[in-house]
């Protein structure tokens, strides 16, 4: 008598089995896909792939902040709720598909990060659980311009959407165009009015708006421009009047200790330096993320930043991830307690932090790179 058991056939009822794998993590659902072909089906379906997603979203131990410094080594990682560091993400991507020395995080949303390289055209998706990547290809504006990239995710068509924005060097034009993962094309995106983006990646993504700090093309005050992910309209806000004429408008438009955007408990806001001495006091903002009117701007808080010499990464749910002397800090803006949680081999190569949940999604044309390909076509072909 065989003791074998098919383990589609098992004796949970299916609507169990489903609830039992969706809250595990990542890396032992891509090990079970290779249990049956019924897993491998229901663990690539759409519907899982959701349903896991959600679980990882309300698990905080699936959480992480990466810490990026080079493309030579992996991102350091750790909880943002416990503090605690974990395992490095994989350096696949980083040994077998190095951009160069200044790849940076155009955005991250749903487990999928937006990377770019040097040059404004070299631009990936990739997903650090399931080690997956695309490659874009390259957008229409190829000329010299002032570029800038951000990434999001449209909730109403389930899109995940890279967006450029520019000025072009020969006649100070803007422009804009977008990449949607379903269409797998660009479009151009209308323009109303001219501005000059200041970084190559978007300030603040969340809630289906990318955020930047832009200078207008015409009076060279700060603006912020949204872009929605899912009605693709590229809209410029001008700042609080009582902000600006507190907060110098070159510490606006050169950032960090000056001023900076800041995703405050999922809202975008932005923080000016009111009282640079004897103590950093901050003023906070907020801007609703459903329209756009000067009115909806609205003082929200003061905090006082007493960390010296430091540089700020990126803020999460009221707290701030900053470097001084090669320690990566986490501090509480509402309890100004300030933690590290990591040390840098390299600090001065720091680059930037941004959040991440691990998932399963994908977008077309995602493929394994290096060992990973080899063991996928195995399991393939078993």
């Amino acid at each position: 008598m065989s003791l074998t058991r098919n383990p589609s056939k098992s004796c949970f009822p299916e609507q169990v089995m489903v609830e039992i794998l969706s809250r595990l993590p990542v890396k032992s659902l891509l090990r079970f896909r290779c249990v049956c072909t019924h897993w491998r089906t229901l663990i690539s379906s759409p519907f899982f792939v959701s349903l896991n997603l959600s679980c990882s979203i309300s698990n905080h131990t699936r959480h992480s902040i990466l810490v990026h410094d080079t493309c030579k080594y992996p991102p350091l990682s750790f909880v943002p709720f416990t503090f605690s560091p974990i395992q490095n993400l994989d350096s696949m991507l980083y040994k077998n598909y190095c951009f160069d020395q200044e790849v940076m995080y155009a955005g991250s949303i749903n487990g999928l990060l937006c990377l770019i390289g040097s040059t404004p055209d070299i631009i990936s998706i990739w997903n650090p659980s399931t080690r997956l990547f695309k490659t874009i290809p390259p957008g229409k504006y190829r000329g010299p311009s002032s570029v800038s990239c951000g990434f999001g995710w449209d909730p109403v068509a389930n899109d995940y959407k890279v967006v450029r924005i520019g000025s072009k060097c020969e006649d100070g034009k803007s422009w804009a165009e977008v990449w949607s993962a379903n269409l797998e094309s660009w479009r151009e995106i209308n323009v109303d009015g001219n501005f000059i983006p200041l970084r190559r990646v978007s300030d603040v993504t969340l809630k289906g708006f990318a955020h930047w700090i832009v200078r207008d093309g015409n009076n060279m005050k700060p603006l912020v421009a949204s872009f929605d992910m899912s009605t693709e309209i590229l809209q410029l806000v001008p700042l609080p009047e009582l902000l600006l004429q507190m907060v110098p408008i070159t510490a606006i438009l050169v950032g960090e200790r000056g001023s900076f955007c800041m995703n405050w408990k999922e809202t975008f806001a932005l923080a000016g330096l009111v009282m640079p001495e004897p103590k950093k006091i901050y003023q906070v903002w907020t801007m609703e993320n459903d329209s756009v009117r000067k009115e909806l701007w609205s003082k929200k808080f003061t905090f006082e930043l007493d960390v010296e010499f430091y540089r700020l990464l990126c803020s999460v749910n009221g707290k701030f991830v900053l470097v001084r002397r090669g320690e990566v800090i986490l501090y509480d803006v509402e309890t100004r307690e300030t933690k590290t949680i990591g040390i840098l081999k390299f600090n001065w190569l720091v680059l930037q932090a941004d959040y991440y949940v691990e998932s399963l999604v994908s977008v077309k044309g995602f493929t394994p790179i290096g060992e990973d390909a080899k063991k996928m076509e195995l399991q393939e072909l078993n």
